[in-house]
């Protein structure tokens, strides 16, 4: 004869903290892939000339993909933030814009500095699940922003040691997926 035996607890089970996304996060993960886009199309432009016809529709690729980033983060900046750690995201948008607009070596080299300088202005405070998610996204964002900066036009504007970046691997962990 069986014996009774429940398998589910008595008490009711608490709720897992998680990470829900907001319209903010979902649009800064669309400008994300369109800045990495850009990157790829403005890496494309590095073994051409720009007389040569071929590298014609390279050009324009590289045009409508610098136009595409910068009005996803329009649309981002119109976006309302739902939580505070929304804010990083916008912040990072913007510096992403200024740097994209920037012909000033000074001021993409202290651009890319203003991380590591105003940490609490592009990291979340805390370590739960979405404040740990914003802050994966924020690194990756800022190796997009690195890689932006090598591209033949930011190249001479900064140095190479301004570049390098370390993940910083104690800081990636990943948040569990919702």
């Amino acid at each position: 004869m069986a014996i009774h035996m429940p398998i589910i607890s008595p008490r009711p089970s608490e709720a897992v903290p998680s990470f829900h996304p907001t319209p903010v996060t979902i649009q800064f993960g669309a400008v994300m892939r369109d800045l990495a886009a850009y990157i790829e199309a403005e890496r494309d432009l590095e073994h051409c000339d720009s007389w040569d016809p071929a590298c014609d529709a390279w050009i324009r690729d590289a045009e409508r993909t610098r136009v595409r980033v910068l009005d996803g983060i329009t649309a981002l900046r119109g976006t309302p933030v739902c939580r505070r750690e929304d804010l990083p995201l916008r912040r990072c948008a913007d510096l992403a814009r200024m740097l994209i607009e920037s012909d000033c070596p000074e001021q993409v080299r202290d651009m890319l500095a203003l991380p590591d300088r105003f940490p609490d202005f592009f990291r979340c405070a805390g370590d739960g699940p979405v404040a740990r998610r914003v802050d994966l996204m924020v690194a990756a964002f800022q190796q997009h922003l690195h890689a932006l900066a090598r591209l033949p036009d930011f190249t001479g504007m900064v140095e190479a040691d301004d570049l390098a970046i370390e993940p910083d691997a104690p800081n990636l962990m990943l948040a569990p997926a919702a």
